[in-house]
């Protein structure tokens, strides 16, 4: 059962949300419950991918391996390039992580 929230809005918000409303052909109460709901999962996305970048983080230090933009950025192009010919490439190899190493561009 949807529980009642009293939100206490500035004039001008109201005002704002009376003509979106009324140009979108919803009551201001749909917009705003509209607009909350696609905050709310975009909130939840973007929670998500900072615990999927945590998680590869911490798998990263647990396995102290990484690969290089050069070498990623190589690899890519020449599959694209062989997309056409059928040839494989091979991947590229994991290195160790070495912090004190400055890290390199992989892009021009």
């Amino acid at each position: 059962m949807p529980a009642t929230t009293s939100l206490k809005l500035p004039d001008a918000l109201k005002n704002t949300i009376a003509k979106v409303a009324a140009f979108e052909g919803k009551t201001s109460h749909a917009l705003m419950v509209d607009t909350l709901q696609s905050a709310m999962e975009d909130a939840m996305v973007r929670q998500q991918f900072y615990a999927d970048g945590e998680a590869s983080y911490q798998e990263t230090l647990r396995t102290n391996a990484v690969f290089s933009g050069v070498d990623v950025k190589a690899y890519l192009l020449a599959r694209v390039k062989s997309g056409k010919s059928g040839d494989r490439t091979g991947r590229p190899q994991a290195q160790p992580l070495i912090a004190a190493k400055p890290m390199t561009l992989a892009h021009d």
